[in-house]
């Protein structure tokens, strides 16, 4: 006879509102170091545990290889949480004896007809969602689909133009939707040495600062010759020569 066990997970406040029962779409966004992705791959194995049948697919835009998706994080869930025992992990994918499973996918590999194979599953978790291609959400979408499925979604935004943050931060959000912003300031496990690569960029260059750690969409593109530079009156030196360059 199987014998259920109640995991129990140390969720920082501000995912809390995640855990609200009935709700289709589970977002977080917000800058690195918040613990997003530590979150949604906690949440993915409990559910696993709690029901051993689900099926569950982590997609991204891109995948080339197992190397840039979530299985090596949830593997090292697996392994905190010591359940190791209830899970089968495979070169591929990740199954439980019964029936449930991961895989791991790409979208931008995915037609109209490849991707009804996923027709079935449960739980669809979109990672670095700012990456998610309109073509891509609106294939996962309707794809989703068995009763009480859900979609989780974590992403650290570029532009109020993806598709990701339009859908669940524009101005009709669905109403199954629980959405949160979480950052670094919300991890109380946020570590040392990214404490350090965040005061780096926060005192030499505060516009990366607000994207890759506060979440904020980025203002100007990596491509600028010259980024450290500020508006402000000044007296120029009489002998001072001035120069006008365009780009």
């Amino acid at each position: 006879m199987l014998v259920a066990r109640e995991l129990r997970l140390q969720t920082p406040r501000a995912f809390l509102p995640l855990l609200e029962p009935n709700k289709r779409y589970r977002g977080a966004w917000g800058g690195r170091g918040g613990g997003k992705s530590w979150f949604f791959a906690e949440l993915l194995i409990d559910r696993l545990v709690e029901n051993p049948s689900l099926r569950v697919v982590c997609v991204r835009e891109f995948q080339k290889s197992l190397d840039m998706s979530s299985k090596q994080l949830l593997e090292d869930v697996i392994d905190r949480l010591d359940v190791r025992d209830k899970f089968d992990i495979l070169n591929t994918h990740i199954e439980t004896p019964q029936g449930g499973t991961i895989l791991f996918q790409g979208m931008s590999t995915h037609t109209a007809d490849s991707i009804k194979s996923l027709e079935g599953f449960s739980i669809a978790w979109i990672e670095e969602a700012q990456n998610l291609s309109q073509r891509a959400l609106d294939l996962l979408r309707p794809t989703i689909r068995e009763l009480g499925s859900e979609i989780f979604a974590n992403w650290n935004p570029n532009s109020p133009k993806d598709p990701i943050d339009k859908f669940l931060r524009g101005e009709h959000v669905p109403k199954d939707a629980v959405v949160v912003e979480v950052n670094y300031s919300d991890n109380p496990w946020f570590p040392a040495v990214l404490r350090a690569e965040l005061e780096w960029d926060k005192a030499r260059d505060p516009e990366k600062y607000a994207h890759v750690w506060l979440g904020e969409y980025e203002r100007h593109s990596e491509s600028r010759v010259f980024k450290n530079w500020t508006v402000e009156e000044f007296e120029a030196p009489p002998d001072a020569l001035f120069y006008f360059g365009g780009d």
